[in-house]
C-alpha cells in the first residue's frame, strides 16, 4: 500500500521539490564538471531548514520520521545526486548521536545539527569493510581520551564540522568518539578527486593528540562495531532512496528525449528497443524504491531492519547503475557527451556500489541473514 502522507509530511515534500526544481536540478551538470558545490549552495541549503529534518523538536528540529525523511532524500536526488548524498550523511552520523550520546552530548550538540553539518569516518587506507585494520586510537588520559590518527574518503570530510570517529580503544575493541573540527590537534587533508558525485566533498580529516572528555564517547567502551554497523544501516536506506532519485532522473530523461528525437518521421519512443529500455528502468526504479520504503517503515515500527537496508542498497546501486546505462544508449551518441547528464548519473550510481559497504559486503550480510533464519 501507498504511504499515506500527513499534510506537514506533504508540505515537506512540496518544498523539497519545488526548492530542488529551482536551486539545485539547474547546477547539477555544473557539480559534475567542477568538482564543488556552486558558491552559496550549503548556506542556502542550511537556511532553508534540510539539515533538521529528521532532528527531533527538543533539539530545534523538524522531528519528522524516517519514511518521509527517505522520500525527501529521493525526490533530492532526482535533481542533484550529490546534495542528497551530502544530506545523508548528516543524517546518520546526527542518528548515531541520538541513539547512544549522553545527555550532555547532545543538549550540548545537537542544537548545533540545525546549522553545522556532520559526518561520520570510518574508513582509513588500512581499514574499509573489515574496521578491525584501521589504526587510528583512543587512549585514556586523566579526565578524558587522547586520539590520534586519520581518516579517509569521509563523506563531507572538509565540509562538516563535527565527526563521529571510529578508532581502536584496545587491539580488538572499536568505539565511537564525536570530534569538533575546533578541537586543537583537529586538521583537514585532501578532498578526493572522485569521477562520480562530484559535488559531494569527500575528504580527509587528521587528529593529532585531540583531547576529549568522556562525554564524547557514543555508547560504551568496545561498542564502536555495532555502532558503525547501525550508522551503516541508516545510511542505506537513504542510499537506497538516493539510488531510487537517479533513476528517476534518468528515465525523465531518456522518456522526454525519446519524445522528441525522430528517425524517419517516428519518435524513435515508439520503438520497441526504446521502449524496452524504459520499461527496464521503471521496473528497477520500481523495486528499489519498494526496498527502501520496507526498510525504512521497518525502521519506524521499531522492526529489525539491516537485512532490508542492505537489500535496498545492493540491488539499488546495481539496478541504477543498469538503469543510467539504458538511459544513455536512448540518447546514444549524445549520451556519451559531458555535454549531457547521463554520463554523470551512471558515475554517480557507480559510486554508491562502495559507498556504505560495496555491493559484496551487502550480499554477505544479506546471506548470513538468510542462513541464520535456517539454523538448527
Amino acid at each position: 500500500m501507498e504511504r499515506q502522507w500527513t499534510e506537514p509530511e506533504q508540505m515537506l515534500l512540496r518544498m523539497a521539490a519545488k526548492y530542488t526544481d529551482a536551486e539545485l536540478a539547474p547546477y547539477d551538470l555544473e557539480m559534475a564538471h567542477t568538482n564543488r558545490y556552486p558558491d552559496g549552495l550549503v548556506e542556502k541549503l542550511i537556511q532553508t531548514g534540510f539539515l533538521t529534518v529528521m532532528l527531533p523538536t527538543e533539539y530545534g528540529g523538524a522531528g519528522f520520521g524516517p519514511e518521509v525523511t527517505a522520500a525527501m532524500i529521493e525526490r533530492i536526488a532526482k535533481g542533484s545526486a550529490s546534495v542528497a548524498a551530502t544530506l545523508e550523511g548528516h543524517y546518520k552520523s546526527v542518528d548515531a548521536i541520538l541513539k547512544y550520546g549522553t545527555d550532555a552530548l547532545k543538549k550540548a550538540l545537537l542544537p548545533q545539527a540545525t546549522h553545522r553539518i556532520f559526518a561520520f569516518g570510518m574508513t582509513e587506507s588500512t581499514g574499509g569493510s573489515n574496521p578491525m585494520g584501521i589504526q587510528s586510537t583512543a587512549k585514556r588520559v586523566a579526565g578524558g581520551w587522547l586520539l590520534n590518527g586519520n581518516k579517509v574518503m569521509i563523506t563531507n570530510g572538509t565540509l562538516a564540522e563535527v565527526y563521529c570517529v571510529l578508532v581502536k580503544t584496545g587491539e580488538q575493541e572499536l568505539s565511537v568518539f564525536v570530534v569538533d573540527n575546533s578541537m586543537p590537534g583537529f586538521s583537514f587533508g585532501k578532498r578526493e578527486d572522485f569521477i562520480g558525485l562530484r559535488g559531494t566533498p569527500i575528504g580527509e580529516i587528521f587528529l593529532s593528540d585531540v583531547r576529549v572528555d568522556d562525554d564524547h564517547l557514543l555508547g560504551r567502551v568496545g561498542q564502536g562495531g555495532a555502532i558503525g554497523d547501525h550508522a551503516h544501516d541508516d545510511a542505506r536506506i537513504l542510499m537506497g532512496a538516493v539510488l531510487s532519485g537517479i533513476m528517476q532522473h534518468a528515465l525523465s530523461l531518456a522518456a522526454k528525449y525519446a519524445n522528441e528525437r525522430t528517425a524517419l518521421g517516428t519518435p524513435i519512443g515508439q520503438m520497441q528497443a526504446i521502449q524496452r529500455k524504459l520499461a527496464d528502468i521503471k521496473i528497477n526504479q520500481e523495486t528499489t524504491q519498494l526496498l527502501w520504503e520496507r526498510a525504512a517503515y521497518a525502521k519506524a515500527q521499531g522492526q529489525p531492519y539491516s537485512e532490508l537496508a542492505a537489500m535496498a542498497k545492493a540491488h539499488g546501486s546495481r539496478a541504477a547503475v543498469a538503469a543510467c546505462d539504458d538511459a544513455l544508449q536512448v540518447y546514444a551518441g549524445y549520451g556519451y557527451s559531458n555535454d549531457y547528464p547521463l554520463a554523470h548519473l551512471m558515475l554517480d550510481a557507480r559510486a554508491l556500489e562502495i559507498a556504505e559497504g560495496t555491493v559484496e559486503k551487502m550480499r554477505t550480510a544479506i546471506a548470513q541473514a538468510e542462513l541464520k533464519k535456517e539454523e538448527a
